[in-house]
């Protein structure tokens, strides 16, 4: 998940273009993290003694670690820590930039501290970004207070997440929740669950979008968004959905779960309360609609 959340901040900031951004989360899978990367992480080295003890290297049949060391830079103890670090995920994309030659050491130290200050994450919440911690980090974006019981809401959409890394793609970034009156949207398959209190739910996105996600679910060649692509998409809220009210049922609140249904090219106001929660996923930006009581929809064909 840090690779997704630091690209396309990165992407944000204009360091990279969104073609550079898939090119370098395609290499990081192949790239074997190094040490001087390793050292700016743990702050036991700064990008400039990194610069220069590799270009020590060209002038010293020494490896990195050793002329570090005798450089003062670090001590032995801080290079066999951070050797037994090599396995560290949210590192590859830091050296993927670095082998692509899109990054310098100096301008990754200087853009991943920013993004500790600007990512609106503490530091805990950051570390658990780091080990891929998706239940803390979902909880720490998508906060939704006038739906109610945020524990509640916080365990739905860590089990979305979960589902969507499971059964889709592991490569999705959640952005935070937003408070919305009306929204529009190109193809929709939503569900309803009714009881003690009504909830709305509904996942949206392109076309395109959706047939692949559909796809992906249903491991079968599902070529556009038709009766073949909805049937995999309802199919995913029921799954979802059933999840989420069998964890209610232990907690003694029954609701009914009513069969999905789907548009496309309309409009979605709000009666109650409904939150957007935008999210990403290689092949194409989507949003999760999650709300209480029942929208009005309007059809702009």
């Amino acid at each position: 998940m840090f690779s997704q959340f630091f690209g396309s901040y990165l992407l944000k900031r204009g360091f990279i273009t969104a073609p550079q951004l898939r090119d370098v989360l395609a290499l990081q899978d192949s790239v074997r993290v190094k040490i001087g990367v390793l050292a700016i992480d743990a702050g036991y080295m700064t990008a400039e003694q990194v610069e220069h003890t590799n270009k020590l290297q060209a002038q010293f049949d020494k490896r990195f670690g050793e002329i570090a060391i005798d450089k003062g830079y670090m001590t032995e103890e801080n290079l066999t820590e951070i050797l037994s670090q090599q396995n560290k995920r949210h590192l590859l994309i830091s050296q993927a930039l670095l082998d692509s030659g899109l990054l310098s050491f100096e301008e990754i130290a200087r853009v991943l501290e920013d993004f500790r200050k600007d990512s609106g994450l503490n530091e805990a919440e950051l570390d658990a970004l780091k080990k891929n911690d998706i239940d803390t980090v979902t909880k720490a974006i998508v906060k939704m207070p006038d739906l109610g019981d945020p524990h509640v809401y916080g365990e739905y959409f860590s089990l979305l997440v979960r589902n969507i890394v499971r059964f889709i793609d592991g490569n999705i970034m959640v952005q935070p929740a937003e408070k919305i009156q009306e929204d529009s949207f190109q193809a929709l398959v939503h569900q309803e669950m009714d009881g003690r209190f009504k909830i709305y739910t509904g996942i949206c996105g392109s076309l395109e979008g959706m047939t692949e996600f559909a796809r992906c679910f249903a491991k079968m060649d599902i070529t556009s968004f038709d009766a073949l692509a909805i049937d995999s998409l309802s199919e995913f809220m029921n799954m979802h959905n059933g999840l989420f009210l069998s964890k209610l049922s232990n907690e003694w609140v029954e609701l009914e779960l009513y069969p999905s249904e789907s548009k496309t090219d309309g409009t979605l106001k709000s009666i109650g309360v409904v939150y957007k929660v935008p999210f990403n996923l290689p092949f194409g930006e989507f949003a999760f609609y999650i709300g209480l009581g029942s929208p009005v929809f309007k059809s702009m064909q």
